[in-house]
């Protein structure tokens, strides 16, 4: 026995000795790399637009607008690495900050998919996004910013590991992100650990998902905890159940399953789709490779990361042409997901302001262990035939297994890090049995029981919210606008709900203070002041105190916004007296003691946001400059030392450090490797609230020394230093958006500067103030191209001023010439507003030499089609590789599909039946150089159905009756109604081909008056939501009428009542005219 224990510590001090210290290092490596386009210089109003299920729309951003194939080149990246024993991690600060590639260096298996060539296609928020790696998502998938630089320090720990930390303010709502790649000695799992920073003065909405590419191939399995019985996809649309998915609970995605499918076998599912897992009360999930014997494990505390979900391409033809898109060489690859405060896509949860939050995830590689049943930060364990367990550190542990009531097995062993250990062959797990790995202390390290889970619990999908008009509690309805600003809705805000609400009942205090804070947060201060102090006359009817602060904190902004400061300071101490907001609103109040100089109190203030919040990131950086203004340097520098130690990235206490003599100017600036404009933005946007001019010069001055100044920059050190902006200042990579740019922006446009009025226009526009904008850009559309396209917008979607649309266009293009944008949205608009398809391709042909976009190329082939040149747009389309936006496949898709249609429709009116069929079948066939595919089969319905048809006058009745049959099987579901709202009609259709005339009556007679109910529904914002960074965005009414006056001319077809049919379809052509199945309707 003491040999044994002599022994083991041997093996303990041997084994820590070889644990040596994590390698870190930051070189250049090249990588091929298909050049990014340059940005869009047009601003993007596109308020619907949709990305990832929830608002798109990207302004103040400038955006990449198309794809680079032509060009590759070996480009420098900063690399870091990060290596120990057992991983190699390499990290690209450049791109996102994404983990480029994880190593597991015991079998050479990169456990992530690793991209060997840099080649962005048109997935992101932005534009620009690249597939492998580990890449981090907030506050919203596939961020803003995923293809642009990070900020990143390099942090020694004290055992010998290493942190990377990247960091950003994220260009959309301007908090800030960061997480920590940590990397220990001797462990096989690395941490990313992760802390979210609200510093703007309003709470914004996050989700933050870790989405791990991983390479796929058909012995690719994914793996969720055995109590998960369901899955489902966004949004919570479809479920089904899992690992065994039927038709049972309804069709998933659009997905038809033959029977019961194993979809935790990723060569079972075909088609591309996500799987969301169900909760669970088990902290892991992953994927493995059969073939390899390798995989990947994610551990995250289901508590705060609860989200666990896999996204495949799948294996048809959208798989391939995205492996086109985005790869040369590395084949294909799905994604592991591991969400943190949210369980699916979108579900966000709420950053108040000041609020940080810390979390962390993990990762580790497998090998020959198998499909785990159990896994956390120690190890992984497998039960399912002989018993398994590897662990991510070398340990001296006992394992135990019991059993009815007995111990079957208990030994000691070293297990080393990432080697299989596997208990002895007669050792099995059943049904209650149980197994522990501890330490040597006792602790346990590891356990897992075998239970039987229910399956009997899978829940009903998410329905569409009720429509607003039909809601007649105030409640519910501003619980439908909460929901709407939470989940970041494409179609609609907050505000319309809200609204409704307050029609019900006027002094609904709810209501009241969200539509204040809407108001104030889209700069109509005024307004917001008006319903905030409605609702603080209502809540104070009975109690003068208030349940909580935030009508006081919002007060407080309001007042500041409106340069009351008085009132500002008061409403923001009084807004103190509740907890939830002692630290944000002790904050500002700490901000104006500053601008009166009573910084003792500032101090005392501080001191108290800090009390309440430790990490208030902003609280914590004034500190520093408040108590070196008050005298006390020793607080001021102990207060600095404790700042960077927790966040060496907080750029508003490193530029204090800069102030007080703790950081270099040079060494300020050149940490700063996002946008530094737009981060100097941030921090002066603090300083003025603080009324620290002279420090925003200073800041102002540092950044002159790096780059140049963009102009909203300009004129903010011209406001403070005298003199004028420079007129010749870009606005860099962002719009105006900021309340200090505004102010600004407003100063300078009075005194004549054009640059001025056109950004301040911008600005407004994007806030809603669609008039203001309207008058500044009208004085300048004579000689700025950018005015005349702005109004142009503003003239379309808010001013019902469409007639002047086209000239505003064309005097835009007269000033720029040959501007692709410009191109591009005249015949966009020539289409919405139904000039004739020969002048749109007349007007494409004088710009031919212009023409690279895919988008125009499809506006083209749009144009052919609707002037009966089918032909031309078959060939255009077949003479060009296309590489879609995510969400656009169809686009190209559907040119194609329709040219063929409208032939085939044609060659069945000259009874050329066989040619006819021809057509439709070639339809259903894709050309792999479209880079398209299908989301949805049920596309497809209307190409069959015609087939069939012809098919059955061709003496075939068989064949037609397969196609009959496969339309009459499809279930009309959300999916196929977003796809094909019009299957229904063709449904009926088939059930008259087939000798069932009573069911397709029955179908119509049902689905007309659901219909004629929606036409007369009233919306609460947009009708529908686009994909494409469109700006000119139609009316709601004029959307709803064109879709069901639509569907009701279908409906009429059937019922045989050809006047009516025809009323409708005139109706629907009037309101859309650019829409193909409308033209084709009319046509034929």
């Amino acid at each position: 026995m003491k040999y044994f224990n002599i022994l083991f510590l041997i093996l303990f001090l041997t084994t820590s000795a070889k644990a040596q210290s994590v390698k870190v290092s930051v070189s250049k490596v090249s990588i091929p790399t298909y050049t990014e386009p340059e940005r869009e210089e047009l601003p993007m109003f596109a308020e619907n637009r949709v990305h990832q299920r929830s608002s798109g729309n990207p302004y103040p951003n400038q955006i990449v607008l198309k794809v680079n194939r032509e060009q590759k080149v070996d480009k420098e990246y900063t690399l870091i690495k990060l290596e120990n024993e057992y991983l190699e991690l390499q990290i690209l600060p450049e791109i996102g900050g994404k983990i480029y590639a994880a190593k597991d260096k015991t079998n050479g298996y990169d456990f992530f998919y690793k991209n060997h060539v840099i080649k962005p296609a048109l997935i992101g928020a932005l534009g620009s996004w690249i597939s492998g790696g580990l890449e981090f998502n907030w506050p919203f998938h596939h961020r803003a910013s995923s293809f642009m630089p990070t900020d990143y320090e390099i942090e020694k720990l004290p055992g010998g590991g290493v942190v990377v930390w990247v960091s950003e303010h994220d260009p959309t709502d301007r908090m800030k992100g960061m997480v920590g790649i940590v990397l220990n000695p001797g462990e096989s799992i690395f941490e990313t650990r992760v802390k979210l920073s609200n510093i703007t003065p309003l709470r914004h909405s996050f989700l933050w998902w870790e989405n791990v590419a991983v390479p796929s191939n058909k012995n690719y399995e994914i793996f969720f905890p055995h109590d998960v019985s369901h899955v489902f996809f966004h949004y919570k649309r479809s479920v089904t159940t899992y690992p065994v998915a039927t038709n049972a609970a309804g069709i998933f995605n659009g997905i038809r399953y033959d029977g019961a499918v194993d979809i935790s076998k990723h060569r079972n599912t075909i088609q591309p789709t996500s799987y969301f897992s169900a909760a669970s009360q088990y902290d892991f999930f992953g994927g493995y490779d059969t073939g390899r014997k390798c995989g990947v494990v994610h551990i995250g505390d289901h508590h705060v990361s609860p989200g666990k979900k896999m996204f495949t391409w799948a294996y048809n033809q959208l798989s391939q042409s995205w492996e086109n898109a985005l790869t040369d060489t590395d084949g294909a690859y799905c994604e592991l997901m591991a969400g943190s405060y949210s369980d699916n896509q979108p579900d966000f949860t709420w950053l108040e302001p000041m609020e940080t939050k810390t979390f962390s995830q993990y990762w580790f590689p497998i090998g020959e262990i198998g499909v785990p049943d159990f896994a956390n930060t120690t190890g992984a364990i497998y039960v399912k035939d002989t018993i398994k367990v590897q662990l991510n550190k070398t340990r001296n542990v006992k394992i135990t297994v019991k059993g009815d009531n007995q111990i079957l097995y208990s030994g000691k062993a070293t297990v080393k890090a990432r080697e299989e250990y596997m208990l002895p062959a007669d050792v099995r797990m059943k049904l209650g049995y149980s197994i522990d790995v501890t330490a040597n202390d006792g602790t346990v390290l590891m356990s897992y029981t075998v239970k039987k889970h229910d399956t009997f619990n899978i829940p009903h999908t998410t329905q569409d919210m009720p429509n607003i008009k039909k809601v007649e509690s105030p409640h519910l309805l501003y619980l439908e606008g909460l929901h709407v600003d939470q989940y970041r809705d494409p179609a609609t805000k907050g505000e319309s709900y809200y609204k409704e609400a307050l029609e019900r009942d006027p002094n609904f205090a709810p209501a009241l203070i969200a539509l204040g804070e809407a108001k104030l947060r889209n700069a109509f201060y005024s307004e917001a002041l008006e319903y905030l102090l409605r609702a603080e006359k209502v809540l104070t009817r009975f109690n003068t105190r208030l349940e909580n602060g935030k009508l006081y904190y919002l007060l407080g902004h309001v007042y500041l916004a409106l340069d009351e400061q008085e009132k500002s300071y008061d409403y923001f101490r009084k807004a103190a007296w509740s907890s939830a907001y002692v630290s944000s609103a002790m904050t500002y109040a700490a901000m104006l003691d500053i601008r009166k100089l009573e910084y003792d109190k500032a101090v005392q203030h501080l001191a108290t946001a800090i009390t309440y919040h430790k990490d208030n990131a902003v609280a914590n950086a004034l500190m520093i400059y408040a108590s070196y203004l008050q005298g006390d340097k020793k607080a001021s520098e102990r207060q600095y030392l404790s700042v960077e130690a927790n966040d060496k990235l907080n750029h508003l206490a490193r530029y204090f450090g800069v102030l007080t003599g703790k950081v270099s100017a040079r060494d300020f600036m050149e940490k700063i490797r996002t946008d530094k404009n737009q981060v100097c933005l941030d921090l002066i946007e603090t300083l003025l609230v603080a009324d620290l001019q002279k420090e925003a010069v200073s800041l102002i001055e540092m950044l002159q020394t790096h780059e140049p100044l963009i102009f909203s920059l300009s004129a903010i050190y011209a406001d403070i230093k005298g003199g004028s902006p420079n007129d010749s200042a870009t606005e860099g990579i962002a719009f105006p958006s900021r309340r200090i740019e505004m102010n600004s922006l407003s100063h300078w446009a009075k005194q004549g500067s054009r640059k001025a009025q056109l950004l301040l226009g911008c600005a407004l526009y994007a806030k809603g103030h669609y008039e203001k904008a309207v008058a500044l850009w009208e004085g300048l559309s004579s000689t700025d191209y950018r005015a005349a396209r702005n109004l142009a917008v503003a003239y379309y979607s808010h001013m019902d001023r469409k007639n002047e649309v086209l000239p505003l266009l064309k005097q835009a293009l007269s000033l720029k010439p040959n501007d692709e944008q410009l191109i591009f949205e005249t015949v966009y608009v020539m289409g919405k507003l139904g000039v004739a398809p020969i002048e749109r391709i007349s007007f494409l042909n004088n710009h031919k030499s212009a023409i690279s976009r895919d988008d125009i190329m499809l506006e083209w082939a749009r144009a052919y089609n609707m002037a009966g040149q089918e032909d031309k747009a078959i060939e255009l389309l077949r003479g060009r590789n296309f590489v879609p936006a995510e969400g656009g496949e169809h686009a190209v898709a559907e040119q194609y599909m329709f040219a063929y249609f409208l032939k085939g429709r044609r060659l069945m009116k000259e009874n050329k039946m066989q040619e006819a069929t021809d057509c439709f079948k070639a339809a259903q066939t894709l050309p792999q150089n479209l880079g398209a595919g299908l989301w949805n089969i049920v596309r497809l319905v209307p190409f069959k159905y015609y087939e069939a048809i012809c098919l059955k006058s061709l003496g075939q009745e068989d064949k037609a009756n397969e196609n009959f049959y496969f339309i009459t099987g499809i279930e009309v579901d959300y999916f196929s109604n977003m796809n094909l709202p019009e299957l229904p009609f063709y449904q009926a259709l088939c059930y008259r081909e087939t000798g069932m005339p009573f069911k397709g009556d029955m179908l119509i007679n049902y689905k007309l008056q659901d219909w004629k109910e929606g036409m007369k529904t009233i919306d609460a914002g947009y009708f529908a939501t686009t994909p494409f960074f469109i700006s000119f965005c139609d009316r709601a009414v004029q959307q709803r009428s064109a879709y069901y006056s639509y569907l009701l001319a279908l409906a009429y077809r059937y019922t045989g009542d050809t006047k009516l049919a025809q009323k409708y379809i005139e109706q629907a052509a009037v309101s859309d005219p650019y829409a193909l199945n409308i033209f084709a309707e009319r046509q034929f």
